[in-house]
């Protein structure tokens, strides 16, 4: 057992405002300052410090003619407490984590078309030599949920599919919408109607083995489904695969960039039936008080894209 039965016994009797009032009137050595330092009155502290006496079996403190004087027993306990309440503090005041002195490991797992949209952002602003923090961004799996549960991994980002186990934290980060890339001599125009989406060759991507895709589901609510030659799991790699083919590439508007910067890839707007989605960020309920947590779904929040133009949910 932590804690012998008899030790518990003991400790029960203990109670820690004698300890306090006890560690101010010793070094105020007079009850009248030690009561005004405590906010109570003489009267009160003096019986205050008859219980101590009575709790340590010592007189604790003796008159003389400089004040309150320590026994012997009362300097060792004295002592003690100058090392003890700073710890008792600890434990009951609320932490703050400083990453500019404090190291710390944080492990996150994600889509890649999420993780391109938040990941330079948060290693831009915080892996300079201000900030103490390390970052380790694993492989997105399907057990990442279950990594979750058994603390190795701090934090993912989800779908608001709404299948992840009720029990998990999460928020909202922000609002997703679907964009389609092509290859910029592609024979398609500025946007697909969903006859020409549902006609056209698609190269797929499904993040996870076996679990259908946002853009599959809702197809399949309306009865309909996509002709798909290629499937991969990474929108970046698939994205270099679309020059030189008339295959069409569905995916989140914050990859929007990526498609931009790229001479031979162009934008194509999404059928409508394509609906927005929401990604989460989810952690397991015993981190959501923790100090280091705290500040990471505030960085996390700080550098998603609601929150860089001002629509934070």
């Amino acid at each position: 057992m932590l804690i012998a039965y008899m030790r518990l016994e003991k400790l029960r009797q203990v109670d820690l405002n004698l300890l306090i009032i006890f560690a101010v009137i010793a070094e105020e050595k007079s009850a009248t300052k030690a009561s005004a330092r405590l906010l109570l009155s003489q009267p009160a502290v003096s019986r205050a410090l008859q219980r101590a006496r009575s709790m340590f079996q010592d007189e604790l403190v003796i008159r003389s003619s400089s004040g309150f004087e320590l026994t012997l027993r009362g300097r060792k306990i004295l002592q003690e407490l100058e090392q003890l309440l700073p710890k008792i503090e600890g434990l009951v005041v609320p932490s703050v984590f400083d990453p500019k002195k404090e190291r710390s490991n944080f492990r996150i797992s994600g889509p890649d078309n999420v993780c391109m949209a938040l990941l330079p952002h948060l290693c831009r602003r915080y892996t300079t030599e201000r900030y103490k923090v390390n970052f380790d961004f694993l492989p997105w799996q399907a057990e990442a949920v279950d990594m979750l549960e058994r603390g190795k991994l701090d934090l993912i980002f989800h779908i608001d599919e709404g299948l992840l186990p009720s029990h998990l934290s999460s928020e909202k980060l922000y609002r997703e919408d679907w964009i389609c890339a092509v290859a910029r001599q592609s024979k398609f125009g500025d946007r697909l109607t969903l006859k020409q989406y549902l006609a056209a060759e698609h190269l797929t991507v499904t993040t996870l083995p076996s679990v259908q895709n946002i853009p599959d589901k809702q197809l399949a609510a309306l009865g309909a489904k996509r002709r798909s030659s290629v499937r991969m799991p990474y929108f970046g790699a698939a994205l270099s695969c679309l020059p030189g083919t008339e295959l069409v590439l569905t995916l989140t508007n914050g990859m929007r960039q990526m498609v931009e910067r790229n001479s031979t890839l162009r934008l194509v707007k999404a059928p409508h039936a394509l609906r927005p989605f929401h990604f989460l960020m989810v952690w397991h309920p015993r981190l959501t008080t923790d100090a280091r947590h705290t500040w990471l779904r505030e960085a996390v929040h700080q550098v998603s894209p609601q929150e860089a133009s001002g629509q934070r949910l």
